[in-house]
């Protein structure tokens, strides 16, 4: 076979035991890493940036191991830094007064005047996000996976599952052994369903009962991610064809159909991670040889890509009021505002904060959505 027509090969992950195929290099430590353990490690880097920060504040006596991984880390973010297009759209984002004038005449009796405003407000940034009007700590270490019913919010805080009202504060906990764990909230069942590598659960926010669920499944692949609709529960695997597998909810969890690689992505190709919102699927896209990032959404009835953003480096999705989506790039402390129609609304990125950036987020009602960062989880109102 001539080298033309050869296979590429895939890396996998270098982390002991893993068996994901490598999305993204850590040139400060020369490791090959899949999207999780990547997401980790950057955790771990940015923890000890503030560490190094601490204790040059204390004394000048910073370890050389510290200070020639902190000069590494910095030289790395440059250097991605610098193939990244930064582009300033706000002063496209402000709302002027001029164009809020309307001729009330016409737009009453059109029934326009709200739409006219309504969509004039919409404009409004969302970046920087208010001030939190309530924050806890959070545990290092901990997964950043979440998700929330209408009541309470479940997160992983080793070792433990814990279970959090409104105000953040932990209502009711119960150990968890599993080192990896994908979360969501399936209102039809009123349960959350955890996703860890070999196995699924369903857990009762009112009696914190574990059940597994014994479900079919061809790809004996190990799980990745998963979202739900009313009906649906999506599931995704590791590997680079990027399987798709659509489960009912209800009356038990039974296996629909498995979505082929080529109904989502191309080959070498993978889902990072994807939510659910309305009909629609957001998926995180990576290729696994070009290392290029991007955001598709598609109809979660026909599959059909309703639209597409590249995007610089590995990051999360979050949905929003009137099928909007935020992106959280925590590396480059970058966040997106989405619009329904895939036009990028806001490009936010608060250098200040790189020590201690949003890693995920979650609406949890109309006017409310919680934020993760490495620290800390925190409560905001949107604007």
């Amino acid at each position: 076979m001539s080298a033309g027509n050869m296979t590429p090969l895939l890396k996998l992950c270098s982390v002991d035991l893993c068996e994901r195929s490598a999305l993204a290099v850590c040139e400060c430590h020369n490791k090959d890493l899949c999207n999780d353990h990547f997401m980790e490690h950057t955790t771990q880097l940015i923890s000890v940036v503030n560490e190094t920060n601490t204790n040059t504040d204390q004394t000048k006596q910073t370890s050389l191991e510290k200070r020639s991984c902190l000069t590494i880390l910095n030289k790395w973010c440059k250097s991605v830094y610098q193939n990244v297009k930064r582009s300033n759209i706000e002063n496209n984002q402000q709302i002027e007064l001029g164009e809020l004038e309307v001729n009330f005449n016409e737009s009453i009796q059109n029934n326009t005047i709200v739409e006219d405003i309504s969509s004039k407000i919409s404009q409004q940034n969302l970046f920087p996000f208010e001030q939190p009007y309530r924050s806890v700590q959070v545990a290092s270490k901990s997964s950043i996976s979440m998700a929330c019913s209408n009541k309470y919010l479940l997160i992983e805080q080793k070792p433990y599952l814990c279970l959090l009202d409104q105000t953040l504060t932990i209502v009711k906990q119960i150990p968890w052994p599993c080192e990896y764990v994908n979360i969501c909230w399936a209102s039809t069942l009123n349960q959350f369903i955890l996703v860890t590598k070999k196995d699924i659960f369903t857990l009762d926010e009112n009696t914190m009962e574990l059940q597994e669920c014994t479900i079919l499944h061809h790809n004996k692949k190990d799980w990745s991610c998963a979202a739900c609709s009313d009906t649906t529960l999506y599931l995704s695997t590791i590997d680079m064809s990027a399987f798709l597998y659509e489960y009912t909810l209800h009356p038990s969890i039974e296996f629909v159909k498995e979505w082929h690689p080529l109904a989502i992505c191309p080959l070498y190709e993978s889902i990072l991670t994807f939510s659910y919102r309305n009909e629609k699927l957001a998926f995180i896209i990576c290729n696994a040889h070009t290392f290029q990032n991007r955001l598709d959404l598609h109809s979660s009835i026909t599959f059909e890509v309703l639209w597409s953003i590249p995007l610089s480096i590995l990051a999360r999705c979050c949905s929003i009021n009137n099928d909007q989506w935020i992106i959280i790039n925590a590396l480059e402390t970058q966040l997106l505002h989405i619009s329904s129609d895939g036009n990028i609304l806001q490009d936010y990125r608060n250098i200040s904060s790189s020590m201690n950036p949003i890693v995920n987020a979650i609406q949890w009602s109309n006017d409310t959505i919680v934020t993760a960062t490495i620290k800390s989880l925190n409560l905001h109102k949107l604007s």
